[in-house]
């Protein structure tokens, strides 16, 4: 269940300094008309895109490595929220065989760095904050469903406990196959250890249409020859499961008496590995971009049934300037 490391398969923008970008899950976007309100239901994300010529210092030299001295180094501050519901909102009882009400409110700051001339990239994320009733997320969902005009949540009292979100994730992508300029393969590993979710996965990427290169280019008017884009994407997903705390409660968990009173009641347990399929389309003008993917898997937790979750990422150019040149 790798869906804290938001990912819009487009290539880098290497064209402006600056961007902002717009992040949305929720599992009733379906381009099949089967939205649905539960499991991984909603996900939003804001963050602030950035190429800087100064030199790295503390988290940012240690822990979060280049894909070379001639690296193209893009870098990110972000703040997300994530809601997990059982099937049932209108029940206020502790369902046993579902999901736990539960939500994480975290900041994000990462670096994708990529290499042209290797075609490859490194993408590292550190996560900070906090799940739980801290977290929010009981507001957030009845705030909306009061926005919409739908039955607000009723059990949102059976929510796992409060505790931190630190959370380490790293990604490595490489280009596998790109016989023309209208195709390509890339294939992705990743890996994420922490208190809020600990798992490895491994896709596979196939992307075709009208596209600038996914790992850009030395030359800026190789990286941004086409102003306008359009394509289309698929891949398959592996993840290996170890540990998710929203799904099984956080640290201190087993401090909190209603929390252990639920849990030994509980008869689903986590699916060890999940299978999906993530396919969708992307836009791009210039230095903006639209892509929508659909991201279906397998159960994550035993009895709870396939899952399909839509997302829209947005960029937008905030800067007009050149990019800095790279530096190690």
């Amino acid at each position: 269940m790798l869906i804290i490391i938001p990912s819009a398969y487009a290539q880098v923008t290497q064209n402006a300094t600056s961007l902002l970008k717009l992040y949305e899950d929720d599992d009733y976007f379906n381009v099949w008309g089967r939205g649905t309100d539960r499991a991984y239901t909603n996900g939003t994300s804001i963050g602030y895109l950035y190429m800087k010529r100064k030199r790295d210092k503390f988290i940012d030299k240690w822990l979060m490595p280049k894909a070379g001295p001639d690296a193209i180094n893009v870098w990110e501050w972000g703040v997300m929220q994530m809601m997990m519901t059982p099937n049932d909102l209108h029940d206020s009882a502790y369902i046993p065989d579902d999901f736990y009400y539960s939500a994480a409110l975290f900041a994000r700051h990462g670096l994708t760095s990529y290499n042209s001339e290797k075609k490859y990239s490194l993408h590292s994320e550190i996560l900070i904050g906090v799940m739980g009733p801290w977290a929010l997320g009981e507001r957030s969902q009845t705030f909306v469903h009061h926005l919409i005009g739908d039955q607000p949540p009723q059990g949102w009292s059976n929510q796992v406990p409060n505790a931190p979100v630190l959370n380490f994730n790293f990604t490595f992508e490489r280009m596998l196959w790109h016989p023309v300029d209208y195709l390509e393969i890339v294939g992705s590993t990743s890996a994420q250890a922490g208190t809020m979710i600990d798992a490895v996965g491994a896709k596979t990427i196939l992307r075709a249409g009208l596209f600038n290169p996914w790992f850009g280019d030395r030359d800026l008017s190789k990286a941004t020859k086409h102003k306008f884009q359009v394509y289309a994407f698929a891949a398959p997903v592996l993840t290996i499961q170890f540990y998710n705390a929203l799904l099984q409660g956080g640290l201190f968990s087993g401090k909190d008496e209603n929390f252990n009173y639920n849990s030994a009641e509980r008869t689903t347990h986590l699916n060890p590995f999940v299978l999906g399929l993530d396919y969708g389309v992307g836009f791009k003008i210039n230095r903006c971009s639209f892509v929508y993917t659909q991201q279906s898997a397998t159960a994550w937790m035993s009895g709870t049934g396939n899952h399909s979750v839509g997302n829209f990422t947005i960029l937008i150019s905030l800067s007009k300037k050149p990019p800095p040149s790279p530096h190690p």
